[in-house]
C-alpha cells in the first residue's frame, strides 16, 4: 500500500510521522454554537465600560456655579410680588434673624406689602414707600412706623453691617421740597435709619445712601412701574460686603 492510501492516524514506515487526519466538511447553517457569539458579549462590555468612565470623568469635572431659584409668589397692595431666593447665595445672620423669621414677624403684624429677598450682597428687606411715607415726603406713614420699628427690634441683634437704601422715580420730589430725587431717597433712607437707631441698632454698623431714580425695578414710564420702584431697603450685608 503507498503512502498516499494510509488511513488517518496510521505510521508511514518510511518516515515514522503520523498522517493528519483528513479536513472536516463544512459545517451547516445551525448546526452547533455559532464561533462569531462572543464578539457580541463583547461589544456590550466595551460599551458599558466606556459609559462608566464618562460617568466617572463627568461627575469629576469642574461644573459651573448653577443657581437654583425658588420662587415664592406674594401678593401686595399693587399686586403680585416674587420673593426669590437663591440657594447659593442665602445665608443667616445668626438664628435670630434669617428669612423665615423675618417673614414670621412680618406676617405677625400685617405687614404683607415688605418683602424679603436676597441678592449677592445680602438679605434685602422691601419697604414700599407708597405704604412706608407720605407722598413726595421723607414723613413715615404710621404704618410705616409700625414696620420700622419692629423690624428694628430684631435687626439690633444682628453682628452684620445694615445698609438703608432710598429708591424714588424721577418725578416724585417736589423741587419747592427736595432738589431732586436722590434727596428724597437719600432723606427717607435717613428717616428709617434714625427708627432704626432708636430700637438699638449700632450706629457703626449701619450706613444709608440714596440711589434716587437710578436703580428702578420695574418700568419708570408707567404709573404702576413707578409706583413699584418708590421703596426703601433694608439690606443685611454679608460679611465680605462692604456698607
Amino acid at each position: 500500500m503507498s503512502d498516499e492510501m494510509l488511513s488517518a492516524g496510521e505510521t508511514s514506515g518510511e518516515t515514522g510521522k503520523t498522517l493528519p487526519p483528513p479536513e472536516k466538511p463544512p459545517r451547516a447553517d445551525g448546526d452547533g454554537p455559532d464561533p462569531d457569539a462572543w464578539m457580541v458579549t463583547f461589544s456590550d462590555l466595551l460599551t458599558l465600560l466606556m459609559t462608566f468612565f464618562v460617568l466617572i470623568f463627568a461627575s469629576q469635572s469642574p461644573q459651573k456655579e448653577k443657581l437654583s431659584e425658588i420662587s415664592t409668589p406674594r401678593e401686595g397692595p399693587f399686586g403680585a410680588f416674587r420673593s426669590s431666593i437663591t440657594k447659593e447665595l442665602a445665608f443667616v445672620p445668626n438664628r435670630q434673624i434669617s428669612q423665615d423669621n423675618i417673614q414670621v414677624l412680618l406676617n405677625e403684624i400685617g405687614a404683607s406689602d415688605v418683602t424679603v429677598t436676597q441678592d449677592k450682597q445680602g438679605m434685602v428687606i422691601g419697604l414700599p414707600s407708597e405704604t412706608t411715607f407720605e407722598p413726595g415726603s421723607d414723613k413715615i406713614t404710621p404704618l410705616g412706623l409700625k414696620h420700622v420699628l419692629k423690624l428694628g427690634e430684631m435687626l439690633r441683634e444682628s453682628t452684620h453691617d445694615i445698609r438703608v437704601e432710598g429708591h424714588t422715580d424721577p418725578f416724585e420730589a417736589d423741587p419747592s421740597v427736595f432738589k431732586d430725587p436722590w434727596f428724597l431717597s437719600l432723606a427717607r433712607a435717613q428717616t428709617v435709619q434714625k427708627l432704626l437707631f432708636s430700637k438699638g441698632v449700632p450706629p457703626d454698623r449701619t450706613s444709608i445712601i440714596g440711589f434716587g431714580p437710578s436703580h428702578p425695578r420695574f418700568d419708570n414710564t408707567t404709573s404702576m412701574g413707578r409706583t413699584r420702584n418708590r421703596r426703601v431697603e433694608i439690606k443685611i450685608m454679608r460679611q465680605d460686603e462692604a456698607p
